[in-house]
């Protein structure tokens, strides 16, 4: 039982990523929060206020933008 319990702590771990502002492009970082692949709170452009929602694919969403 003691060998799965790690497997939920890195489970429950937070992923921080460092993307280009969908509105500005490169240069323009936006620090986004990731658990089980979903965003955790709203993610803000300091430049412009584009905004990337909570509970959203990261992936999926940027690619629907586009």
């Amino acid at each position: 039982m003691i060998a799965f319990a790690d497997c939920q702590d890195v489970r429950k771990m937070a992923v921080i990523k460092e993307i280009d502002c969908p509105e500005r492009g490169a240069g323009e970082g936006i620090e986004v929060f990731e658990r089980d692949n979903r965003t955790i709170g709203h993610s803000v452009c300091s430049r412009c206020g584009f905004t990337i929602p909570e509970d959203v694919a990261l992936e999926s969403y940027l690619e629907e933008l586009k």
